[in-house]
């Protein structure tokens, strides 16, 4: 079931997809930031998080890692045609502003899900997995289908030192990404590298990816 924080009198709602590691450490931060910036928060639990979240096949980054499925398209109709209209009909949310905000590869399916749904008025990735294989490629070929108001992407500084040759390249290719979204897109378009390594400290940039799309 979803974990849902909500904020009275809104039709603000955040969908978060959160590594399973930090969820449990998050929720009194989580109900801080959505009473500061009245809005719901649901995060989203059971993605199958290297196929669920990853638009096409791929093989894994690390020694005898697993390849990624690629079911991206099968997990954004689940959550757009299942989950959401669910989660709004418990609120009594009608004409929701959603943001779908993601963390690593979540980060990476919520980049890709402007392209393929217009459901989403924001866009957050944290840490997102822009190196994935093709991906800015893709991205290039594609315009994005959702009309939406604001895009933040935050970055730790230390990400591009990964060991991993296709993780090395997630800062070029993130600050890539961002400026294809300013041109593609009617979006105000935030790209900021932040202290520390990959999605961590989250917390703060929660809090600064909040401040950026709801102040």
């Amino acid at each position: 079931m979803p974990s849902i924080f909500a904020a009275p009198n809104t039709n603000k709602v955040c969908y978060m997809i959160l590594p399973e590691g930090i969820r449990e450490d998050l929720d009194e931060g989580l109900k801080e930031l959505a009473g500061k910036y009245v809005v719901s928060i649901v995060v989203i639990p059971g993605a199958n998080w290297n196929d669920d979240l990853t638009p096409w096949p791929a093989e894994g980054v690390f020694k005898k890692a697993k390849p990624f499925g690629g079911r991206a398209t099968s997990f954004l109709d689940k959550l757009t045609n299942g989950i959401i209209p669910e989660i709004e009909g418990g609120l009594g949310v009608a004409d929701a502003e959603r943001t779908i905000l993601g963390v690593s590869l979540s980060g990476l399916f919520a980049v890709w899900s402007g392209f393929n749904t217009d459901a989403f008025t924001n866009i957050i990735s944290i840490s997102g997995s822009l190196w994935y294989d093709g991906f800015t490629e893709w991205m290039k070929e594609h315009t994005p289908l959702f009309q939406a108001k604001k895009v933040c992407m935050l970055l730790g500084e230390k990400e591009k030192n990964a060991k991993d040759k296709r993780m090395a390249t997630v800062e070029e290719r993130t600050y890539a990404a961002a400026e294809m979204l300013k041109t593609k897109s009617q979006a105000a378009v935030t790209f900021e590298l932040v202290d520390g390594t990959h999605f961590s400290p989250i917390l703060p940039r929660l809090e600064r990816a909040f401040e950026v799309v709801y102040d």
